[in-house]
C-alpha cells in the first residue's frame, strides 16, 4: 500500500496545478491576439515615426535608470548613472532568459558586488521599486475605471482605492516578527513567512530612506507611466485619431494592474488581452487594437531584453545566472517600468 501523500507534496501539486492552469490560460489569449492582428497596419510605420518612438523609449530608460540612482543614494550609498544602468538591464534580462525569476536575487547581489550595498539593505532596496511599480499603476487605475466605465460609479474605484491604501498601511505597520510566530504553525507556513519577511525588509527600507527619496521615485514613476503613454499615443496616430494621453494612461494601468493580479508572469497574455478590451472601450477598432496591444509588447520585454543583454555581457553576471536558474526564489514578477 502506497503511504499518502505529504502536505509538502500536496502544496507542490496544488501549484503545479495552479500554474500550468494560469499558463494555458495566458496562452490561450496571446494565440488569440496573434491570430487576430492585422499586421499590415504595423507596415505603415515610417522611420520618422519609429525615430520619436524611440526616442520616448529611451527617454523612459534613462528616467528608469534615474529612479534607481536616487533610491541607492538617498539609502546612503553612492553609484554612477552608468553602474545603475548596467545593473539594472542586467538584472531585467535575467527575468526574461530563465526559467525563474532569477532577476530580483541578482540585482541584489550585484548591489552587493558593485556598489556595495549589504545583503538586507539591497533586498530592501528592490522591495520598495516593486512596491511602487504594483501600487502606483493600480491607484493611477482606480481613477481610470470612472473614465472608462462611468456607469460603473464612484463606489467601485474609491472601495478599491481604500483596499489598497489599507494594504499599504497594514504591509507598512505589520509586527512582522510576532506575525511569523503565529503563522508558523497554519498552512502554507514557508509562503506566508517568505511573505511576511519581505514585508519586513520593507518596513526596514522605509525607515532609512528619506520621505524625499520616497516622493522622488514615486514621482518618476508616475512620469515613466505617461510616457508608455504617450509613446501608445503616437503608435496609434500612425493608424487612427489616438485617445488623448491620458486615458491611454487609464487603460495601460489597468492593464497592468489586471496582469499583477493576474500572478503570471509580465501578465503575459492577460495583460494584452484586457489591455486591447480596454481601447477598443476608447473607441479604437479592434483589429488597430489588438496591433497595437503587439507593438506595446514588443517594448517590453523586447527593449530592457536588448539592452540587458549587452549589460550582462559586460558585467560578466552569466556563471552567476546559470547557477541561480535552478534554485527557488521569490514568486514576484518582474520589475520592469521601462
Amino acid at each position: 500500500m502506497s503511504s499518502p501523500p505529504t502536505p509538502t507534496r500536496k502544496k507542490s501539486a496544488i501549484t503545479l496545478v495552479l500554474f500550468v492552469l494560469l499558463f494555458v490560460i495566458s496562452s490561450v489569449l496571446l494565440a488569440y491576439l496573434l491570430r487576430e492582428t492585422d499586421w499590415s497596419l504595423i507596415k505603415r510605420i515610417n522611420p520618422y515615426d519609429l525615430l520619436l518612438i524611440f526616442a520616448l523609449t529611451v527617454l523612459g530608460t534613462i528616467i528608469y535608470v534615474t529612479l534607481i540612482v536616487i533610491l541607492v543614494r538617498g539609502s546612503g550609498y553612492s553609484t554612477s548613472f552608468k553602474t545603475a544602468y548596467l545593473v539594472l538591464t542586467a538584472s531585467l534580462t535575467a527575468n526574461y532568459v530563465t526559467p525563474v525569476k532569477v532577476g530580483i536575487p541578482l540585482r541584489i547581489y550585484l548591489y552587493n558586488q558593485i556598489m556595495n550595498i549589504p545583503v538586507n539593505v539591497g533586498t530592501a532596496l528592490v522591495a520598495v521599486e516593486a512596491l511602487a511599480g504594483i501600487l502606483i499603476p493600480a491607484l493611477i487605475a482606480c481613477i481610470g475605471i470612472l473614465f472608462i466605465f462611468p456607469s460603473l460609479g464612484v463606489l467601485a474605484p474609491i472601495a478599491l482605492a481604500i483596499t489598497l491604501l489599507a494594504f499599504l498601511i497594514i504591509f507598512l505597520r505589520m509586527p512582522t516578527e510576532r506575525v511569523i510566530t503565529i503563522v508558523e504553525n497554519l498552512p502554507f507556513s514557508r509562503l506566508n513567512i517568505r511573505i511576511l519577511q519581505f514585508a519586513g525588509r520593507v518596513q526596514f527600507a522605509i525607515k532609512f530612506i528619506p520621505i524625499s527619496t520616497i516622493i522622488i521615485v514615486i514621482i518618476l514613476d508616475i512620469v515613466m507611466l505617461i510616457i508608455q503613454a504617450a509613446r501608445l499615443h503616437l503608435v496609434l496616430n500612425i493608424f487612427i485619431v489616438s485617445p488623448s494621453v491620458f486615458l491611454l494612461l487609464f487603460a495601460l494601468t489597468i492593464s497592468v494592474t489586471i496582469g499583477n493580479l493576474s500572478m503570471i508572469p509580465m501578465g503575459l497574455g492577460v495583460r494584452d488581452a484586457s489591455f486591447s478590451f480596454l481601447l477598443t472601450q476608447l473607441g479604437v477598432p479592434t483589429e488597430i487594437a489588438l496591433s497595437a496591444s503587439i507593438i506595446q509588447r514588443l517594448f517590453s520585454p523586447g527593449w530592457p531584453l536588448f539592452l540587458g543583454v549587452i549589460s550582462t555581457y559586460i558585467l560578466g553576471v552569466g556563471k552567476f545566472i546559470e547557477s541561480k536558474s535552478g534554485e527557488s526564489t521569490l514568486g514576484t514578477q518582474p520589475i520592469d517600468n521601462s
